[in-house]
């Protein structure tokens, strides 16, 4: 971006003032607007921005152009970093591996176990919308302890910041960390608990707060309750939960660029009891789902409704971290080229349902798929397609995968392999004369939220295939979708590897440009 970065200082401090005079009658950051309801308490609603000296520097010249001018007042930008990359804390684990094959391995039995558990929750007649509510008693859930995301992003929290590193997740919601004190802590994590008592901005919240009466009563949120007259959480993440309280304090996001912005009043969860040890490696979770809990939804008053990121390949994630954006589309450079589909609304889940209509392979649309091969039942639940930030693999339920399977057999003639990958056997090619630049492209068709028929997500054959055994061997990274009585798809990150994904949550439509995700 060729800006005077003392200039960006200026706009950021404009922006700051901006927010004040927008919110001088606000009840603070805390208030959040869901169906008609707010939660809101009193309090400042100060936004602080810092830098380093170097941006004030009076020697630099470059010029602000209108368009870098216009995406500082609109975007903040964060590193995303895979769990793999030196820089996460996962990497670090006596657990992890290092090799590619390795890497990929590892990847798909989270994927496996994640979609599992996708499956499972969304069987569940007691989940109802908002956080997690079901445990599931299955080991197979986790891996070594692990809990099956992808991402991890560094935030601070308190005054002064206590810094943490945090899975992603858009399949939950609440932003919750190990707190002190611990009754059970998640071992190995990347830095000591938060303690309340080295803050001046913590709070806990009262049963008596009017914006913890209205999560209890939300048909939204699940998991909050009144206890001792504190307002508690309850987060189930399959075998493992979270429990501790909701309260409110300040938090500091650095921007990539060495500034950064602290936040008051955002509602977290002080986890006191981590059961399970499910969390180990890491700090928290930070849920960016469809609740009015989620951190999305209380930075509105702040950033528009909307999250974006940029995800490097899966073979370049151990050296370049990926993107991830709070603001309005108009401060991405791709933002001319992004195509949009909406946002099923389905109340049951905070997961982000799109409506994939169809699948070509090499630019001919499959035929063998029917029309309502991804439609959802209303009364199963069963069936629908959804976007997951924290799962690697891509799924299809078993009629589509079975198409795009055999059309993709049709067009490969290099010789197949036979592998398996924990009870599943991808379909695998021998790459030794071969490069995958020469596979076919695979492309989704989803339907278009302007209502004029449909738009299309391309999959670039490093989206859909990669390396899974040394030196050769390729395979699928498309595999069956769940084979105990809810065809749930699932689109995984590998896919959505070199594209800029924008989760419009004020407009209820996700949108995509085809981009270099390092160079964002």
């Amino acid at each position: 971006m060729a800006c005077n970065l003392r200039a960006r200082s200026v706009l950021l401090v404009l922006e700051a003032v901006t927010i004040l005079q927008a919110c001088h009658s606000c009840m603070g950051l805390r208030q959040v607007l869901s169906a008609g309801q707010s939660l809101s308490h009193a309090g400042s609603s100060t936004l602080h921005n810092t830098w380093p000296e170097s941006t004030r520097s009076p020697d630099d010249q470059s010029e602000v152009s209108t368009e870098d001018s216009s995406a500082l007042l609109q975007v903040f930008r964060t590193p995303l970093i895979h769990r793999d990359h030196p820089d996460s804390p996962l990497s670090k684990a006596a657990y992890n591996t290092s090799s590619y094959s390795e890497r990929l391995a590892a990847a798909v039995k989270r994927s496996l176990a994640r979609r599992d558990y996708f499956s499972r929750r969304l069987m569940s007649s007691t989940f109802d919308g908002g956080f997690e509510s079901q445990v599931i008693p299955d080991d197979k859930l986790f891996e070594d302890g692990i809990l099956l995301t992808e991402y991890t992003m560094a935030l601070s929290i308190g005054t002064p910041p206590q810094r943490f590193f945090v899975l992603i997740d858009t399949g939950s919601d609440l932003l919750w960390l190990n707190c002190k004190p611990c009754n059970q802590c998640i071992s190995h994590s990347f830095a000591s608990p938060f303690d309340p008592s080295l803050s001046a901005s913590y709070r806990n919240t009262s049963c008596t707060d009017n914006f913890c009466k209205v999560l209890i009563d939300h048909p939204n949120v699940a998991g909050v309750s009144c206890e001792d007259s504190k307002c508690k959480y309850f987060v189930p993440y399959g075998g493992g939960t979270s429990r501790g309280n909701v309260a409110s304090e300040t938090l500091t996001v650095t921007n990539i660029d060495g500034w950064s912005t602290s936040i008051p009043n955002v509602l977290f969860g002080c986890g006191h009891n981590q059961s399970n040890n499910s969390f180990s490696g890491t700090d928290g979770i930070l849920g960016l789902g469809r609740s009015p809990i989620s951190l999305p939804s209380q930075l509105r008053n702040i950033y528009p409704d909307i999250f974006s990121y940029c995800l490097v390949p899966f073979s370049s994630s151990t050296t370049n971290t990926s993107t991830f954006f709070f603001g309005s589309p108009q401060g991405f450079k791709l933002h001319r080229h992004l195509v949009y589909t909406p946002i099923v609304n389905q109340t049951f889940s905070p997961h982000y349902y799109v409506g994939l209509t169809g699948i070509s392979v090499n630019g001919t649309l499959l035929k063998n798929i029917p029309p309502d091969t991804f439609h959802i039942n209303k009364t199963t639940r069963a069936g629908g397609v959804l976007l997951d930030s924290g799962g690697a693999f891509t799924f299809l339920n078993t009629v589509a995968y079975t198409a795009v399977s055999q059309e993709l057999q049709k067009l490969i003639t290099l010789p197949q392999v036979n592998q398996t990958i924990d009870y599943i056997s991808p379909l695998c090619f021998d790459l030794a004369n071969a490069s995958i630049h020469e596979f076919p492209t695979i492309t989704f068709h989803f339907i278009d939220a302007s209502g004029n028929g449909t738009v299309h997500f391309v999959l670039a054959p490093e989206n859909y295939i990669s390396l899974y055994l040394e030196p050769f061997i390729y395979c699928l990274t498309i595999l069956p979708g769940a084979d105990f009585g809810l065809p749930v798809s699932i689109i995984g990150n590998l896919a959505q590897a070199n594209h800029q994904m924008v989760f419009d949550r004020v407009n209820h439509q996700i949108g995509w440009a085809s981009a270099d995700c390092s160079k964002l």
